[in-house]
């Protein structure tokens, strides 16, 4: 568990399956992840009782916690020990949380043990350019663009490109001392 003075990262709980099947799939939001809302059917029991299974067999998945209610998750995914990076990939799915700092205090935590517990060098992401609160968040957190992949996502039949955003250990520790937003 990490915890944070606005959010929580931790493992999954059986209750978890009731709040993210309560959370759904807001269009908005999925289309901020680069989904075309109209192609995906309502979330499910079944459904959210996946999405829990997959973050508790994950080695360093988290449920993002908020005021003890499930927010969303972040993972670190590809991890490679040999050249000491991962990729970052957070979800928050609860559309009257957003913009309230919660995602860059999950980011925070997550990079925090990336670079401090697993002793990573560097942190990659990749966004939709269109996502610019995520951009702002990840921004705010130490990360950096480092390329645009031109029309690499296809979202509601348009074309988008998509944004490459990394951080170094070092920029990070750099920017941690910013004040967390107030939540």
């Amino acid at each position: 568990m990490l915890q944070g003075p606005a959010v929580t990262l931790r493992p999954p709980r059986p209750k978890d399956v009731a709040e993210r099947l309560a959370l759904g799939r807001d269009p908005g939001i999925m289309r901020m992840f680069g989904a075309d809302a109209t192609g995906w059917p309502p979330l499910t029991e079944a459904g959210a009782g996946r999405w829990v299974e997959d973050i508790a067999a994950h080695p360093h998945a988290w449920v993002v916690e908020h005021e003890e209610r499930l927010l969303g998750a972040v993972r670190l995914d590809a991890l490679d020990q040999q050249d000491a990076r991962a990729r970052l990939a957070i979800g928050l799915y609860d559309p009257g949380k957003l913009g309230k700092g919660l995602g860059r205090a999950a980011v925070r935590l997550a990079l925090a043990h990336a670079f401090g517990t697993l002793g990573l060098h560097r942190v990659s992401l990749r966004v939709v350019a269109y996502n610019a609160r995520a951009i702002r968040c990840y921004a705010a957190c130490g990360f950096v663009v480092e390329g645009r992949e031109r029309e690499a996502a296809l979202v509601g039949g348009e074309r988008h490109d998509d944004i490459m955003m990394g951080v170094l250990a070092r920029e990070f520790r750099t920017n941690d001392e910013q004040p967390e937003a107030a939540p």
